[in-house]
Formats: structure tokens, sequence, C-alpha cells
């Protein structure tokens, strides 16, 4: 756990093999921002961002350095609570520059970490892809949601995915860098009415955290009438036609993700795959999240074992 006194500012794209440890120590129980960290050393795509705990009077020229460096007017923000994989506050979301601080702030008296990352927008995800491996057998079960919809949505059992699939990485004795050589099995693949009840959902979460951001769920049980939720909809799809986000609404049914994408995904998961049973970690699964931004871009937003929440075994990878 880290202490409430410990002042914590860190750059991600500055951390390397040669720094990662200590930047490890001074983060032990979270597992999104170590997860990411030990991610950027080791060549895997992840976002560049920030780390921080607090407000000091030299971080908003730090933050103005990088966000100019970087031409955001914005950035994504990211929570974490030391210790704990899900809190009841939601991060996923932009905000202008000129809210940082007081987002900060509000994050640090509730003891959090604020993760600030290149503003990628939730709603122009191209695909987002969760999966849960077996590390002794090598099965991996992925989900997947299509355009405009993100990872949170499967993470936090928000939308039912709209492509599941199998695939066996192999044990000990078969190993393979080529994913095209990958036994890969669909299992399921959404109906065009499965696909236009998730879209209602989705418009429903929009319009819930375009009213409260960080915590959506109290707006969406307060919704309880069709025609509250009808406004939420509305309210939705307003924002993304106004703000020019219409991927998800120029979509009628659920497209399947191209077999290109899913091998860059797997790819990424097989390197990841190998390190951790090249190492002596003795985790049972392990448990990744990504989203495919505009472009073609892959982003892992993070890794970890739902049996292990020590964090201190990353600097065994």
């Amino acid at each position: 756990m880290i202490p409430l006194k410990t002042s914590i500012f860190i750059e991600t794209p500055r951390i390397g093999r040669g720094n990662l440890v200590d930047s490890l120590e001074v983060l032990l129980g979270c597992w999104k921002c170590s997860s990411m960290l030990w991610m950027q050393a080791n060549g895997f795509p992840v976002l560049p961002g920030l780390i921080l705990n607090g407000w000091e009077r030299e971080i908003e020229a730090k933050l103005s350095r990088f966000c100019q460096e970087n031409d955001f007017s914005e950035l994504l923000v990211r929570i974490e609570k030391p210790g704990q994989r899900w809190t009841r506050r939601r991060g996923g979301y932009t905000i202008p520059v000129d809210k940082v601080r007081s987002q900060v702030e509000e994050l640090a008296s509730e003891g959090m970490i604020t993760i600030l990352l290149e503003p990628a927008s939730p709603y122009l995800d191209a695909f987002s892809l969760t999966s849960v491996c077996d590390l002794e057998t090598g099965k991996l079960d992925v989900e997947v949601v299509g355009p405009g919809f993100d990872a949170s949505d499967i993470l936090r059992t928000d939308i039912s995915s709209h492509e599941r699939f199998e695939v066996f990485l192999g044990n000990g004795e078969l190993k393979t860098e080529d994913p095209s050589q990958l036994q890969i099995k669909r299992l399921f693949v959404a109906s065009r009415e499965e696909y236009n009840t998730s879209v209602q959902r989705r418009l429903l979460k929009i319009g819930a955290r375009l009213r409260n951001p960080s915590f959506p769920d109290g707006v969406m049980a307060a919704a309880t009438a069709a025609s509250d939720q009808a406004i939420l909809a509305q309210e939705a799809i307003q924002f993304l036609q106004r703000s020019g986000q219409t991927t998800m609404l120029d979509h009628e049914e659920y497209e399947p993700i191209p077999s290109r994408l899913l091998n860059i995904f797997l790819g990424e998961f097989l390197r990841l795959f190998q390190k951790v049973k090249a190492s002596k970690i003795r985790w049972r699964t392990l448990s990744l999240a990504s989203s495919f931004l505009p472009h073609d871009h892959l982003v892992i937003w993070d890794f970890y074992s739902p049996d292990d929440y020590d964090t201190t075994v990353l600097s065994q990878l």
C-alpha cells in the first residue's frame, strides 16, 4: 500500500528497464499503473501519460510541458485505488487540461492515484478485447465488442460481448511466436437483434456518463422509466453527432473483427504469455484488456492475474 505522504509523479514515456524497478516500488498495490509501466519498459503498445497522487507547485509546469510536447488539449483519465482492482468510481473519460488539477485533488482526497493519458476517446474505439488465459493449459478466452464500444463494457459487464473466441496458445511442450499458427475457434457472434440491444444499452451508459462521468451507475439505476431511458439515449446520440464521434451510430449490425486485427492482438498476448511462462511467477491465470483505436492502433490498457494482487512479482518478469 502506498503511504499517503509519498508524492508520486511519473512520466510513463521516461520509464525503461533501467528505472522500472524503482518506479514499481513506489506503486505497490497498483496493478493498472504497474502493469502499464512494465509494458512501457518492455515495448508493448501503451498510451503515453502521467501518474500522480496529488498536486504540488511544480506539477503544473510539468503537466503543461507534457501536453505542449504532445499537442494535447485534453487528457484521458484513468484511476486506481492502491490495493483494489475495482472501485465504485469510474475512470475512462477525457477532460480539458484546465480541469486536471481539480480532478487530481478530488481523487487524492479519496486516496486514489490519477492516470492521465493521451486523450483517446472511448467513443472512437474500433474494437475492444478482453481476455483470460489458463496458464497451465494455454487456453485463452477472448471477448470482443465492436466500433464505438470500449473495454469497460465487457470488464464491468455493462454489455454482453459481440464476439467470443477460444484460442489454444500451447503448453510448455508446444510454443509458437506466429499467431496465424494458433488454434482459433469462434464460439459466438452477435445477431443483428442482439447487437441493436447492446447499442441501446451503450447509449444509456453514454448518456449517464455525460451527466456523471465518475458515477454513471447511479444515473442509470435512477432511469427506470422508459421515458427516462429514452431521454438518456437521445442525449447520447446528440452528443455523439455534435462531437463527430459517430463510430457506433454508423453501424447497423456487428461486423466481426478482421483476422488481421485479431492476430495483432494475439501476437502481443503471446509475447506476454511466454514471458510469464518463462518467469518464476506462479500465476494460474492471466487477464488483459486492450482496444484498437482509429487507424488500427492497438493499445493495451493493463494486465493482471485475478489470483494474485502482489505487484512486486512484476520485477521477476
